[in-house]
């Protein structure tokens, strides 16, 4: 009979592990360390501090949401950074916050504050009983719910019939799963007493029931595992990769086909826009060698795309030479703008100095593409092949411009042969600027 109960709730969840790209084992590069290999430069030291990558026990508990904190986001629709010093677990993932405050409003309100289904998309789910990751520039706030999805096409699914999916999450319909295993009882559950195991929410009749599930959730969610093991410092994460870092930059890698949902397709709307260079500030990075996670309070952002900055100095600086501080392409993959005309986002994992610029790419094999003819990528946002824009139109002569005299206009580069070129640029850009990319 036991058999047949667990068949019963079987259909509920169906847990597919998903392949994550390997993690760099190796130590970070320091801006001190020598390449084997000269056309990959070491981009910068890596600060202790903020260290990219898994660090210590992180295989033990992946860092949620890329590391923002998910109580600025789902209560003010900011992607603000955690700190490493205020964090704390749940179901498996460690959670990063701003503050002491948020920490404390996490902890008092746990499952109001995760993603639902633990980051993955619930479209994949309800269609195809599969975990599918979502990425974080799929992202809305629904019933005050933070929702992620596979792609733009799920999104504009969901948007269309939102009733359809948002509580594919709920176990049972929200009936009991410990009368049903324990009593052979169908009895509805009170949303009070929700647990979420998993990514899927559980609602009991009491708080009894509550107890007896987390005292030994494996006996209930279809596992079959009758060993006690507490449900908010459960190790094991047998379903989806959920939003790990490493889960992060594989599936923010794959195209964003833009369709254009309209805020107002979905009841609480879009979250704010998703950070570049997972949030790391561009000017610390180029004048320190360091990866300084940003500030959401000193953003920039330059043709719809955010940047996040250390601190006033540093805004300042980038508001003032975009050209000096911007990643090539604003951090989208060079390699696929080229190879494909397509717009994904770049990875701070798989980064590359080139000319005195910093080049974020898809995966590995796009960095490979790369290094093996980069004249073909290096140019894609430098306007006029890297001439400079005025003796073209004025003098009808092909000069090389000079990073040195460069300046950023309307999504990219203007190289100038010396200072009065870029003066007349600046003067008056529409006359030599070309088309935006």
């Amino acid at each position: 009979m036991r058999r047949i109960v667990q068949s019963l709730i079987a259909w509920t969840w169906a847990v597919t592990a998903l392949g994550v790209d390997a993690a760099p084992t190796t130590a970070p590069v320091t801006a001190t360390t020598k390449s084997e290999n000269s056309e990959d430069k070491p981009v910068a030291r890596v600060a202790n501090h903020w260290e990219i990558g898994p660090i210590a026990g992180a295989e033990q508990f992946p860092i949620a949401l890329g590391g923002y904190c998910v109580v600025q986001l789902r209560d003010q629709r900011e992607w603000v950074p955690g700190r490493g010093g205020e964090a704390s677990r749940f179901d498996g993932l460690e959670y990063r916050f701003d503050s002491a405050r948020d920490r404390h409003i996490f902890q008092s309100a746990r499952e109001s504050y995760v993603p639902m289904l633990g980051g993955d998309c619930p479209v994949a789910y309800a269609e195809t009983g599969k975990r599918v990751a979502g990425k974080l520039e799929h992202g809305i706030l629904h019933r005050r719910r933070l929702i992620f999805f596979a792609g733009q096409a799920e999104q504009d699914q969901f948007a269309a019939a939102p009733e359809k999916f948002e509580n594919v999450d709920l176990v049972l319909g929200g009936r009991s799963v410990v009368s049903m295993v324990d009593d052979r009882k169908w009895a509805v559950g009170l949303p009070a007493t929700v647990v979420i195991h998993r990514g899927l929410r559980y609602y009991f009749v009491n708080d009894y029931q509550r107890r007896t599930f987390l005292r030994s959730p494996g006996r209930y969610d279809g596992s079959g595992q009758q060993t006690e093991q507490p449900n908010l410092l459960m190790e094991s994460q047998t379903g989806s990769e959920r939003f790990t870092i490493e889960a992060f930059q594989r599936n923010s890698s794959q195209p964003d086909r833009r369709s254009g949902l309209s805020p107002a397709a979905t009841p609480n709307g879009l979250l704010g826009g998703l950070p570049a260079m997972s949030g790391y500030c561009p000017v610390s990075l180029r004048q320190d060698g360091a990866w300084v996670r940003g500030r959401q309070e000193f953003s920039v952002t330059f043709k719809d795309v955010v940047f996040l900055t250390a601190g006033k100095r540093e805004r300042d600086l980038l508001q003032s030479d975009p050209a000096e501080y911007l990643p090539a392409c604003r951090g989208e993959c060079a390699v696929s703008l080229v190879d494909r005309n397509e717009h994904v986002r770049g990875s701070v994992f798989h980064a590359a100095e080139v000319d005195g610029r910093l080049f974020l790419f898809a995966d590995s094999a796009a960095k490979a593409r790369f290094k093996a003819n980069p004249t073909k990528y290096a140019l894609v946002d430098v306007a006029a092949s890297g001439f400079c824009a005025v003796t073209l139109v004025d003098e009808e002569r092909r000069t090389p411009g000079v990073q040195q005299f460069a300046t950023w206009y309307d999504g990219k580069i203007y190289r100038f042969a010396g200072a009065a070129e870029k003066a007349k640029f600046l003067a008056k850009p529409e006359r030599y600027a070309e088309d935006a990319p």
